[in-house]
């Protein structure tokens, strides 16, 4: 894998593009790239364009950026299929594309299904790692190798969110990424949770790429911007309440009620309901760690956020979910934050 630490305050930005519709590929990862953002990152989920499909698309229509997927899973798409099509599209692109894979967030629990439980996923990442590298695997019951292997391996990124997939990452992968990420607080911990694994797997720590993704509105008043963002990050401030430990956020007790907590587990699975757990979960955590969570202000706030993120030790880049009426004054703004 090329080298891709982070040195002398460095911090790669990518895009993270929730395409509700395909029209939208083209423009924002041109402007992205314009903006000086080296990464255009697509969801895998039932809410947006099909990633797959969109991966060319995002990079025919930029030059230099690499294209990436956060996250696909093992259970809406076979491991074979994860393997197959991303060693296609790195060498159809030379090289310009990364991925995520992840236990199965929105594109399982929208249509009903479970996340991949964590031994199966291992299996999968397993069976994908292998046929990267060119090995015959084996996989139910037969062996198996693809048609055509990159020259260099695209880098797999596992989503990073508990400690058995913090120690995973560590152990098995290029990197992470990690989520909710716009708190120092938390990414410093799971970094070190990562690094701890690396280290446990006799792997050098500083050649993993991690990513922290984040949510963005840059408006012309730090209140307007939250109030923008707030029906977007219904699932990141349900992360936040629910799976980051409430010591790690400075909080003596846990950041939900028993009651609330069953209530947020109800509605994190109904795509009809995400904006209405967004305004629950906002007046029950407060706005101090709704900004902590997130990225929403002026442009002299998120310069002021990318730059506390840009100490975080390991953190090799931030990926924004952009957000607002005006897209691209946004990603010129977050792309001078970060000269």
């Amino acid at each position: 894998m090329n080298r891709e630490r982070k040195t002398n305050g460095e911090l790669e930005l990518g895009l993270g593009l929730r395409a509700r519709h395909p029209s939208m590929l083209a423009e924002y990862s041109r402007q992205a790239e314009d903006a000086g953002f080296s990464h255009i990152w697509l969801y895998d989920s039932p809410r947006c364009a099909e990633p797959y499909a969109s991966l060319p698309y995002c990079v025919m229509a930029t030059s230099r950026a690499v294209v990436g997927m956060a996250v696909t899973n093992t259970q809406t798409r076979d491991p074979t299929v994860v393997a197959n099509g991303f060693a296609t599209l790195a060498i159809l692109t030379a090289g310009r594309v990364k991925f995520g894979l992840g236990l199965g967030d929105s594109a399982v629990k929208f249509i009903g299904k479970r996340p991949s439980r964590f031994d199966a996923f291992r299996e999968g990442v397993e069976v994908v790692q292998g046929l990267l590298r060119g090995e015959a695997v084996s996989y139910n019951g037969r062996r198996l190798k693809l048609p055509a292997v990159p020259e260099v391996k695209p880098p797999l990124l596992l989503a990073a969110e508990r400690q058995r997939t913090f120690a995973f990452a560590g152990e098995a992968a290029d990197g992470a990424i990690i989520s909710p990420g716009g708190s120092p607080r938390f990414l410093g911990y799971a970094i070190g949770k990562i690094r701890e694994g690396a280290v446990r797997a006799g792997r050098d720590p500083d050649e993993l790429h991690i990513c922290a993704w984040t949510h963005c509105v840059v408006g012309e008043t730090r209140e307007e911007a939250m109030d923008a963002l707030a029906p977007e990050v219904g699932r990141t401030l349900f992360k936040a309440a629910l799976r980051i430990p409430h010591e790690v956020l400075g909080a003596s007790e846990p950041l939900l009620s028993a009651e609330l907590r069953d209530h947020v587990l109800q509605e994190a699975t109904r795509q009809d309901h995400e904006y209405d757990l967004a305004r629950t979960l906002r007046a029950a955590l407060g706005d101090e760690l709704f900004r902590e969570m997130t990225m929403a202000g002026t442009p002299d706030d998120c310069a002021r956020k990318i730059d506390e993120l840009r100490r975080v030790e390991g953190l090799s880049q931030l990926i924004i979910n952009v957000y607002g009426p005006d897209r691209e004054f946004a990603l010129k703004a977050l792309g001078a934050c970060n000269v």
